[in-house]
């Protein structure tokens, strides 16, 4: 870790709690559901869909998942009440997946039996390594209950490929992302270009199977390979679209891909956790401070 990186992941909680509220509404709708109902409305105005992402995870009491379980039904409600084209993302550490399995599905279950009076999609988002085994468990379940779910895998993992081959039976919707937990050698490529160079190989074998794929990276040498990967395979545009993390200011490059008839969906975080968030993933991973730099004075206009 870098000098630079050091000073940010010592000092990130003597700051003060707004200089890290300033920082989080870069990405961060706000505290309650309805900002983040708006600001998808908004991007949806803008030719985006949207994903929304209650934040919170690792929840540690059995009463608090229920809480959760609530929060993301109501989540599910909102979006119907809107009428926007958006769909949910959430943390299964959040109801309760660290706790007991059974537990998490319990949970689970009734936030798929929501969505499916919607027919809306569910993401099962994935957290760090303890519970990659677990969280696809969930994933292949979740799929045999309401097959309007998917999971997502992180090209760092050098178990990703494998990954694939254990959720391709279920035709599980797979979101790809690099990864930004801090994760040992043994299981995550630390060089740069070799994430990337992974992400394209899953990428591609995630298009040999058929499978629907969300490109979700800001790498604009990553999101040009891809482009050039989707003309190789001719592969439909019905089974793949990009993704991108609200905020984060490469607007240009997002309206280029929609102008060429991609389909592009923002990733918007709201909820009270967004401190707790914030500085989990300063902590994880201390580069965002540069990308959060950029994003604080190059301000996404999409979000304007």
């Amino acid at each position: 870790m870098g000098l630079l990186n050091r000073l940010v992941v010592g000092s990130a909680p003597l700051m003060p709690k707004f200089v890290i509220g300033r920082v989080a509404s870069v990405y961060v709708a706000g505290d309650k559901l309805e900002d983040g109902l708006k600001l998808a409305k908004k991007l949806n105005s803008k030719g985006f869909t949207a994903t929304l992402d209650l934040l919170g995870e690792e929840v540690n009491n059995r009463k608090e998942t229920n809480k959760i379980r609530k929060a993301y039904c109501d989540l599910l409600d909102g979006i119907a009440n809107y009428g926007i084209d958006c769909n949910i993302s959430l943390k299964l550490t959040a109801l309760g997946l660290k706790i007991d399995e059974e537990l998490c599905w319990d949970n689970l279950s009734v936030v798929l039996d929501k969505a499916k009076e919607y027919n809306n999609f569910v993401r099962m988002d994935m957290e760090d390594s303890t519970v990659t085994d677990a969280t696809i468990k969930m994933c292949k379940k979740g799929k045999n209950y309401y097959s309007n779910c998917g999971t997502v895998l992180q090209a760092y993992m050098r178990r990703t490929s494998d990954d694939i081959d254990i959720l391709k039976s279920h035709n599980a919707n797979i979101r790809l992302c690099k990864g930004a937990y801090k994760e040992s050698p043994e299981l995550a490529y630390q060089n740069y270009q070799e994430v990337r160079d992974n992400y394209m190989k899953n990428a591609e074998k995630i298009m040999d199977h058929g499978i629907f794929i969300g490109l979700a990276t800001h790498d604009e040498w990553l999101i040009n390979e891809l482009e050039k990967l989707i003309t190789k395979k001719q592969y439909k545009k019905s089974h793949y679209e990009f993704q991108a993390l609200s905020g984060v200011p490469i607007d240009k490059t997002l309206e280029r891909l929609i102008a060429l008839g991609h389909k592009v969906r923002y990733y918007i975080p709201y909820g009270p956790e967004w401190y707790a968030y914030s500085m989990r993933r300063m902590k994880e991973n201390p580069d965002i401070w540069k990308y959060t730099l950029k994003a604080f004075f190059f301000r996404s206009k999409h979000r304007n």
